[in-house]
């Protein structure tokens, strides 16, 4: 399928769960996969482990789609991506300019996160990551985030639970959880603020 293509100095990676992997020296990577039958799918660059590229997709396997790929392949082998920032880098150069200091680590956002889903995962959440400019307005659902799982952590600025339900059903039903989230809070040392309006708990970088 892919033997017109030229790899340049490739390697390519025979035990992958991608349909087709290279990989450069300097850790960068060409992956791509496909559906079920392998005619459409989506492809990315990795370099150490973490995308710097973006998502694309494709829905045929063709000579104009090959091209595309050999274009992508010389780029890398060129260099273009060598000196492209990883996400982990963004976040870090961020971090010290604006003199910020994280009071989270990995274990404890798993632990808060699995306990919001265990214990009140229908409570309205929001967050702003360090990439973001404005502020979001509104509350949601970890269950209505579909980006939620796939987000790199260490780059939410600020994480804000709700201690309201609020139910509509002939009129507005209020549910108080506030005793609920600080339970979790403090069970897991989780680093906290009571808003200014007492309706919601308040996580951030410093």
């Amino acid at each position: 399928m892919f033997e017109s293509l030229n790899t340049r100095s490739a390697e390519i990676i025979e035990q992958s769960p991608a349909l087709y992997n290279l990989k450069w020296k300097g850790n960068i990577e060409f992956l791509l996969y496909g559906h079920g039958n392998n005619c459409s799918g989506w492809y990315y660059i990795l370099k150490n482990n973490e995308q710097i590229s973006p998502t694309y997709h494709y829905s045929e396997i063709n000579d104009i789609f090959l091209q595309k790929l050999q274009k992508i392949i010389d780029d890398i082998e060129s260099g273009k991506y060598n000196n492209k920032k990883t996400p982990s880098e963004k976040i870090r150069l961020i971090v010290e300019e604006r003199g910020l200091y994280s009071l989270m680590n990995n274990t404890k956002w798993k632990e808060l996160i699995t306990a919001i889903k265990e214990k009140t995962p229908d409570i309205p959440i929001k967050y702003k990551t360090l990439f973001e400019e404005k502020t979001p307005a509104y509350y949601w659902t970890m269950a209505g985030d579909e980006y939620f799982e796939y987000l790199n952590m260490t780059s939410v600025e600020w994480f804000k639970i709700s201690c309201e339900i609020k139910e509509i059903k002939n009129g507005v039903i209020i549910y108080d959880k506030k005793a609920e989230i600080y339970k979790i809070l403090e069970k897991f040392n989780i680093p906290f603020e009571l808003w200014w309006d007492r309706k919601c708990f308040y996580n951030l970088y410093l």
